[in-house]
C-alpha cells in the first residue's frame, strides 16, 4: 500500500501532545489519522474495480458498494473498513497515538 514516512512525526506529536491531552483526544485522532489514509488510498486506487477486488481478497460477502473514490465521506464506509481494517494500519508499522499515551502514563491504564 503505502510506506509509512510519517511514525517519526506521529511519534513525536505523540510524546509532545500526550502529557496535556486525554486518551480520548488521542483516540480520536488516531482514527481521524485511519480515516485521512483510508481516504488517500481509495483515492490512489481511482476506480471501483480496486475496492471490489480487495473486498474479494478478504472474502467479503454481501453486495459490493458504488462508491466515489474521492469523496471523504466513503472512507467512514462499512466497505473500506472492511477492506482496510485497523490492524492493516498496524502491521504496516503506522505509530498508534493510544499507545504512546499508554507508554507515557502507565499508572493509567
Amino acid at each position: 500500500m503505502w510506506p509509512c514516512c510519517t511514525c517519526p512525526y506521529l511519534r513525536g506529536w505523540g510524546n509532545y501532545f500526550g502529557h496535556g491531552h486525554g486518551k480520548s483526544y488521542l483516540k480520536e485522532m488516531d482514527s481521524w489519522i485511519r480515516r485521512r489514509l483510508r481516504a488517500m488510498q481509495l483515492r490512489s486506487w481511482r476506480k471501483i474495480r480496486k475496492l471490489h477486488r480487495e473486498l474479494r481478497r478478504r472474502l467479503f460477502k454481501g453486495d459490493l458498494p458504488k462508491l466515489r473514490m474521492t469523496a471523504w465521506r466513503n472512507s467512514q464506509c462499512m466497505h473500506v473498513h472492511f477492506s482496510m481494517p485497523n490492524n492493516l494500519f498496524k502491521e504496516l508499522g503506522l505509530c498508534i497515538l493510544v499507545d504512546l499515551y499508554n507508554n507515557l502514563h502507565p499508572q493509567r491504564g
